[in-house]
């Protein structure tokens, strides 16, 4: 395998259990506070964490924030935005079906969503044709994610 691979594999791996780490305190503040508020405090942690980074790198003058494309700049700001109601989700299924099956819902969101992604090239990349592998794959998931669901 290649190294370039092995390193973004063990990046998503890394990010992975970052989610999951988030996802936990998500749960525990949407049952403490309420999802909504847990959705929109956390991604004030997260513009705050960013304008840090932003402070860093103009004092250091490490990274241009000037010449940004207006295309991909709108793109990046709403796609931040669906951050707000994606840890609002998270913070309300995981409240409801528990952290496991909570995380085993949204991976099999994200490989349904991703796949489609793949097949028609949108992600910058030559389309990945879907196969019956990919489908055997997406499956299994959807049977991990019924096993995963309480049955209280």
């Amino acid at each position: 395998m290649k190294n370039t691979i092995l390193i973004g594999l063990l990046a998503a791996l890394t990010t992975g259990v970052l989610i999951g780490v988030q996802a936990t305190f998500s749960n525990r503040g949407g049952q403490i506070i309420g999802p909504i508020r847990t959705g929109v405090l956390t991604n004030l942690g997260s513009g705050i964490f960013a304008l840090i980074f932003i402070a860093i790198t103009l004092v250091w003058r490490t990274l241009e924030w000037r010449n940004l494309p207006q295309p991909t700049l709108t793109m990046l700001i709403f796609s931040g935005g669906l951050g707000v109601l994606i840890v609002i989700g998270a913070a309300f299924a995981m409240g409801t079906v528990g952290v496991t099956a909570g995380m085993a819902s949204l991976i099999l969101g994200q490989l349904l969503i991703s796949t489609i992604v793949d097949a028609a090239g949108w992600g910058g990349q030559a389309p990945i044709p879907v196969t019956f592998q990919r489908i055997a794959g997406l499956l299994v998931m959807a049977v991990a994610v019924y096993l995963l669901v309480p049955r209280k």
